[in-house]
This record gives C-alpha cells, structure tokens and sequence, in this order.
C-alpha cells in the first residue's frame, strides 16, 4: 500500500509555541549569496532583514516534554501569517543551537529545517535553515555582521539552475576493508538501523560565501538532517551522524572545480586536502568523508564516489563534494552522498552520460508522472518541463500529490537498504553512548511506525514517531517502555535520553451492525 505523506499527519492537539519576530526594512536587490548591493538572481523573488529576539526562543531551551509534537509558527515576511510546523526533531548542540525541523500538518510535504543560532546561549540569536512549501522556497541566512539579524529570502525554485551539470560520479578500484565485513553481522532494519559516521570539511571560500563559520555549520546541520529525513520517509533504516567538522586550508583550485576537489580529498598523499582528511577519517572513526566547497551555481553542483555497488572492499568509495548553495537548493548534499551508497540517476541521465540501463535493475531516479517533480537522485533536466526536488529516494511506498515516487523498476531506497550496512562497517565506530529505539506494534498486524529519523540517536535528542493503521484496524494509544500514555494522537514525540521501546495500540474497526 502506498503511503500519502497527508494521510500520515495529525496535529489537531499539538501545542502551540508561536515565535513572533519583527520585520525590518526589506533589503533592495539582496544577492542569492547574501550580500547586498548586487542584482538578485532570478530565482530570488524578494528579500528582507529580520529581527530574531531572544526571548521568543527560550521555551527551545526547556526541558522538551513527551507526547503530542509542539507546534511552533516561524516568519515569513511582514503581515504574513507565517510558517505552521509540528515538530519532526529536535537537538540542542553544545553550543547553544538548537535544531529544530517539522512539516504543515495539513500538507505534510511542507517542511522546515532550521538551526536556531545562539538559543541557549548568552548573546544575539539568528535563523539559519529553509522552509520548503510546494515550488517555494524561503531560506534564512544569518548576517555575521548584523548580530541578531538574517536575511529571509523566498525562492521560486522552478527557476533554479539545473540541479546537475554534467557527470558527477567517479568509481574507485576495490581495495580492502578497514574492518572486515562479515556477512549477517549486521543487517538494517528498523529496530537496528545503520549509524554511519561522517566528517565533514568545508573550505575558507565556503566561510566567505556563507558568511560565517556558524552559517556553514547551520548548512551542515541543514544538508545532513534532510539526507536523515530523507532516508526515514524513504523507509530507508539508517542514519548518519556528523563526528566532527573543520575548516581545510586554501584549497587554490579554480572556482573550486569539484572534480578536482574530489581527486584531492580522496588522495590520502594529498597535501593540500586528502592526508588532513585521511588523519580526520582515522581520528574520528568515520565512515565518509564530505568537503563542502564555494562552487558557482553554473559550474557544478558537487562530485562523489560511486560504488557499484557498496560492499565489504568499498571503503575508499567514501568521499563527496557539494557546494554549498546547492544543499539547500536542491537538497544535493543527500544527492552526493547517495552516490556512496551506491545510488545512480534516473534512467534518463544515466543514458545521456553514456551509461547503462541492464533488464532487471532497480537503482534509478524518478521523474513523477506529471513532471512537476524528481526524487534526490534524479535530475531536473529530466524532467519535459521546470520541476524540483522532493526529498525522497525513490521508493515503492509512497506518493506525492497522487503521484508515485518510483517503482519495482526504479528504487533507489531499496538499494540504500542493501548499502547501509556496509557503509556502516567502512570504519569502527568510536561514538559509544549513542541510544536505540525499539518501535512495535500491538497487535503486529494492526499497523506499523516510522520515525522522523532513523536512530541510533545522540543522547538528548527528540524524535517524533508516527503510527500508521493498517486496513480494518483504528489507533488507539501509545505505551513507552511498557507504560500507557494519556495522547491519543497518532504522532507522539520521545526524548531519547536512554534506550526506549514505544508502542502503538490498535484495535479492530467494529463492523457496521446490520
């Protein structure tokens, strides 16, 4: 059966934590970039400085409660009504950040992703993230040299650059496993999801274009959540966890060629980026290795390692690059990191690039029905007309709009699940307090649950899990850790401060008396 992301979403009782902020003076000709003083580019439609205020934050900075997922209201512009969400996730980082994602509980497919910079800390508080709402988009990007202030820009994403330029794969030879893999070890599933680890450099020209270091690490925090949501709503059992960020040296590549980045961060005898990153991937355990990099919009949207396909003498198949405008452009953080798992484009632009399409293979992008959309791993040139990107792998399970998302032919998702294993096992985890997550359904045939995010979690961290009713059967209430839970609602949100075990109850729909 497949799911509708409406049909998945209830709020009609969540909380009501509004944020009201106030609008200042709309920035004239505001660049794509952030700067002032140039021509926008055609995709921005307008643009205006806020104000963030402390004090509408604090409540982020509470001890998060239990049971039905917080509603907050985020701003759009001046005497709009703003953005409505319930909460997917929340992570309160070291420094005083909060992340904080959720979706319109009345069309799921609307969502936002946004970092909340210096919540929990003394001093100025500013946004930095994307509300994503059919073919608009509205980003938040904090001015470092206006404390307190960010500029919101709203973007018509059908007028967006193409979403790839070009071939951005590259296949390295098999070498061997840093660990070993040993065949059913360990296999994905929702009850023991894939962690993968992942450092992830960005370089000092990404600083200049972003602004700041704390706008490319909201980046990051933006890019890496959308890849872990994609993954949880593409029914994908993993997740992958940033183990430490850093800033390389000067990189004095040209416009900062992917390509020839990639070559460099994946050379370990490389002195400029590959033996820091090789020492960063051997510190910190990692699985992957990603450089995010000031590439322009016209030149490339990244580059990565393709396993075909990912397995136990894959390892060196583990480096990504991306610019930055394209992470929250069109999501292609989750783009180049899918390559390391092995994903591949749509049929299409696999063709065009002079590849292959084989009778009886499945790992493919998709294109919708009605050409108004493409899964991650596909690329708008695809499409017969201007589309944009859902985030979703393609899959079997779901539909947007009415329309399907893949098929038995076309399952990007099905083969990140066969990947995600042995990703995982590309290095020995060094992180050991990371918590679980047991989901069951009673009766087991009544129906199933989907987290926001597939765990293992950080501790501390906040994940909303949804129960879905099989046919003939009703939700009727949740237990966690065997204990009943006075909501009723069929969305419940768990701090994950310790392994837990969440429950969803349901019960037979009576049969009409006749």
């Amino acid at each position: 059966m497949r799911r509708s992301l409406l049909a998945a979403s209830t709020a009609a009782t969540a909380l009501t934590a509004a944020l009201s902020l106030a609008l200042n003076t709309p920035v004239a000709g505001a660049a794509a970039g952030g700067g002032g003083g140039h021509e926008p580019e055609p995709w921005v439609k307008r643009s205006a400085v806020m104000r963030a205020h402390p004090k509408d934050f604090h409540s982020l900075c509470r001890k998060p409660k239990d049971g039905v997922p917080e509603r907050r209201t985020f701003p759009l512009f001046e005497h709009g009504k703003g953005f409505t969400a319930i909460e997917d996730f929340r992570r309160l980082e070291p420094n005083g950040t909060v992340f904080w994602s959720g979706h319109d509980p009345r069309h799921p497919e609307n969502t936002i992703s946004v970092s909340v910079i210096g919540a929990c800390a003394a001093g100025p508080v500013t946004l930095s993230g994307e509300i994503e709402a059919g073919f608009r988009q509205y980003l938040y990007k904090p001015l470092a040299k206006r404390p307190g202030r960010y500029l919101l820009q709203e973007i018509d994403t059908l007028k967006l650059p193409p979403s790839g330029q070009g071939v951005d794969t590259v296949t390295a030879p098999p070498t061997r496993s840093a660990k070993p893999h040993k065949p059913g070890l360990r296999i994905a599933t929702p009850d023991n999801p894939a962690a993968i680890d992942i450092v992830v450099a960005y370089t000092p020209a990404t600083v200049t274009e972003l602004g700041s270091v704390a706008a490319v690490q909201s980046r990051i925090d933006y890019g890496v959540n959308q890849l872990n949501r994609a993954l949880a709503t593409s029914y994908v059992p993993a997740s992958v966890h940033v183990v430490n960020t850093y800033q390389t040296q000067a990189t004095g590549v040209p416009r900062e060629n992917a390509g020839t980045l990639l070559s460099m961060i994946s050379s370990p005898t490389n002195l400029t980026l590959g033996a820091t990153a090789a020492a960063q991937r051997a510190a910190f355990g990692a699985d992957l290795v990603a450089l995010i990099a000031a590439i322009p919009a016209e030149d490339s949207s990244g580059q990565a390692n393709l396993p075909t396909p990912a397995g136990p003498t894959t390892s060196n198949n583990a480096f990504s690059v991306t610019s930055a405008f394209s992470i929250t452009a069109w999501e292609n953080l989750a783009h180049e990191i899918g390559h390391n798992f092995g994903l591949k484009h749509d049929r299409k632009t696999v063709l065009a690039q002079g590849g292959t399409t084989p009778v009886g293979t499945d790992n493919y992008g998709w294109v919708t029905t009605d050409q108004r959309h493409h899964t991650i791993m596909a690329y708008s040139s695809a499409c017969t007309q201007a589309c944009t990107v859902v985030n979703q792998y393609s899959n079997t399970a779901n539909l947007l709009n009415g329309q399907a998302l893949g098929d038995e032919n076309n399952n990007n998702a099905a083969n990140a699940t066969r990947a995600a294993e042995y990703l995982a096992g590309y290095r020995t985890s060094l992180v050991n307090n990371r918590v679980s997550l047991t989901m069951a359904s009673s009766p087991v045939a009544g129906g199933s649950l989907r987290p926001s995010e597939y765990g293992p979690y950080d501790p501390g961290a906040q994940v909303t899990v949804t129960a879905e009713a099989s046919p003939g059967f009703q939700f009727s209430g949740w237990q966690v850790d065997g204990v009943p839970q006075a909501d009723t609602t069929p969305n419940y949100t768990i701090t994950m401060d310790a392994n837990h075990t969440i429950t969803a109850l349901f019960t037979e729909i009576p049969e009409p008396v006749r």
